[in-house]
C-alpha cells in the first residue's frame, strides 16, 4: 500500500505504509502515525538513526552515480542478482549506511551493465583497427599499502586525433619486477 504522492520524498525509501494512517520504518520496524506528509518520518530518522535527512543536498547528487556504479560492480563481481535491491535485509543494511541513498532499480542496473558492455565492445572494435599503439603503465600504493597497476593505451584514431583508452586498473600484490609488470600488461592486452 502506498500513498498517491509517494514519489515526492526520498523518505518513502525507508518507510512502508501499512495502513492509511500508519507507516513502518524499514530500519528499526518502528510504527509511526501518518497524516499525509513525511514530517514524522523525517523527525524519526533524525532522532532515532542519527541521520540528517538529505533534502536537495548537491553532495548526495554528486555521490549517487558513484554509489550506483559501486553497487553494479558488486553485483557483477559477486554474481548477485539485480533483484538484491528488492531484498528487505539489503534495504535495511543500505538504510543504516546512508538513509538518504535511493537504490537503483533492477532495470537501471541492467542498463548500466549494458552500457559498460557496449563501451568495452566499442573500445575493442577500435583497438582491432588501430595499426600502432603506445602503452603506459602507472603504479601506486594506497594509504592502506594496497598496490595498483593502471595500463593505458594511446593511439591515433581515424580522424587523426590522439585517443586514450584505459585498458585496466587492477590490484597488484606481486613484487614490482619487470617480469610481473609485463605479465600483467600482457594479460590486460589479451582481454
Amino acid at each position: 500500500m502506498e500513498p498517491a504522492r509517494r514519489g515526492r520524498s526520498d523518505m518513502w525509501e525507508h518507510f512502508n505504509l501499512i495502513t492509511p494512517d500508519k507507516v513502518r520504518c524499514l530500519v528499526c520496524s518502528a510504527e509511526l502515525k501518518y497524516h499525509g506528509n513525511t514530517s514524522s518520518m523525517i523527525r524519526h530518522f533524525t532522532a532515532k538513526h542519527g541521520a540528517a535527512v538529505n533534502q536537495g543536498n548537491t553532495n548526495q547528487v554528486d555521490r549517487k552515480p558513484k554509489l550506483d556504479e559501486a553497487l553494479v560492480n558488486m553485483v557483477v563481481k559477486d554474481s548477485q542478482p539485480f533483484s538484491i535491491v528488492d531484498d528487505c535485509g539489503f534495504k535495511e543494511f543500505v538504510a543504516l549506511l546512508d538513509p538518504t541513498f535511493t537504490l537503483p532499480s533492477r532495470r537501471a542496473q541492467k542498463n548500466m551493465v549494458l552500457q559498460i558492455y557496449e563501451e568495452e565492445t566499442k573500445a575493442k572494435a577500435v583497438m582491432q583497427r588501430v595499426e600502432a599503439v603506445s602503452l603506459t603503465a602507472d603504479m601506486w600504493t594506497s594509504i592502506n599499502m594496497d598496490a595498483y597497476l593502471a595500463v593505458t593505451c594511446h593511439y591515433v584514431d581515424d580522424s587523426v586525433k590522439l585517443a586514450t583508452v584505459l585498458l585496466g586498473l587492477l590490484p597488484f600484490p606481486e613484487v614490482h619486477t619487470a617480469v610481473n609488470i609485463a605479465a600483467a600488461m600482457r594479460s590486460l592486452m589479451e582481454e
